[in-house]
This record gives C-alpha cells, structure tokens and sequence, in this order.
C-alpha cells in the first residue's frame, strides 16, 4: 500500500513538473510568434541516458505561417530539413500517470530481434491524444522547414509541416 501511494505522488510531481514545462514552453513560444493558437498536442521522447527532446505541437495559421517563412528567409542556412523530432505510430500504449501515456513503436528493423520498445523511438503523451494521428501523418511525410533558435538554450528549434499546417516546438531536456 505504501508502495503505491509513493508511485502516484511522484506520478502526480512528474505531471506537475511537465505541466509547468508546457507553461513555459508557450511563453516562450508567443514570445517569437505572438499570434499561435493553443496547442493540440505534446510529447516527450528520451534517447540515451536523461537526455532527450520535449515537443509542442500547435496548429499553424497564416499569420503564425507567414512570420515563420519570413525568419526562415533571414537564417543564414536554408535547407529544407526532413530531421527533425518525430513520432512514429504506435503500436502499444501503457499508462504512465494520471495525465500521461507511453507509446511503444515498431522499432527500426536494425533493432527488432531485441524485442525491446522501452528504448527505441518510444514516446510519452501529455494532456489529449487526439491529434496523434495528424503528427503521425505529418511525420511520416518527412517534408519541414526548420528554424534554429538562437535565444533560449533549451530551445533548439521549430519546423513547421505545411501540409498538416502544423508547427512544432522542439525543446531539449537534460
């Protein structure tokens, strides 16, 4: 029983942590493009050891679109990027916490005979699932336009899809 009331707690302070995360991430986000709708989608993916990368994924409107492109034309290098961090689909979902699930993904075949998902490309969902299918959509396309941050060291950058008019948000967690 004391075991389980320990894991909840720090479920509830690893929510906390993250909600307080998404707060910041927004504030930071409208401070470079003030006119962005709320988001419709977050996600957190670890790689090696405790680092990894947290995204924020907001609807991209044309205002939102317009001051992108314009930044995006005034960064030194241009290349459209087709890397950026992404999701793949999923193929099982466990519950994490009140406010989160992980999503396990068909590793790439390099890996499969490890029968291991924890650590390959797995993700966890914060807050709505609603729009997975349209990030899956939009990274399975591999077609962005990537902005690098030059401000926030955390931050490191935004692309956008145009096709899924999406704009994501990519911060890197230590």
């Amino acid at each position: 029983m004391l075991y389980l009331a320990f894991s909840i707690w720090l479920r509830n302070i690893r929510d906390d942590k993250n909600a307080e995360r998404l707060l910041q991430s927004q504030n930071y986000d409208r401070q470079t493009f003030p006119y962005l709708a709320e988001p419709v989608f977050f996600y957190k993916r670890m790689h090696v050891g405790d680092s990894g990368n947290w995204v924020v994924v907001y609807p991209l409107d044309a205002l939102t679109k317009k001051e992108f492109l314009l930044q995006y034309r005034n960064q030194e290098n241009q290349p459209q990027s087709h890397q950026i961090e992404c999701i793949k689909p999923t193929i099982k979902k466990r519950w994490k916490s009140w406010h989160s699930n992980i999503h396990y993904v068909q590793p790439d075949e390099w890996s499969k005979g490890h029968n291991d998902h924890k650590v390959h490309d797995s993700f966890i969902v914060y807050g709505s699932e609603k729009h997975i299918k349209i990030v899956e959509q939009a990274c399975s396309q591999q077609n962005f336009f990537r902005l690098s941050a030059t401000k926030e060291k955390a931050h490191d950058y935004w692309a956008i899809s145009e096709k899924e008019k999406l704009l994501f948000s990519v911060y890197e967690i230590d």
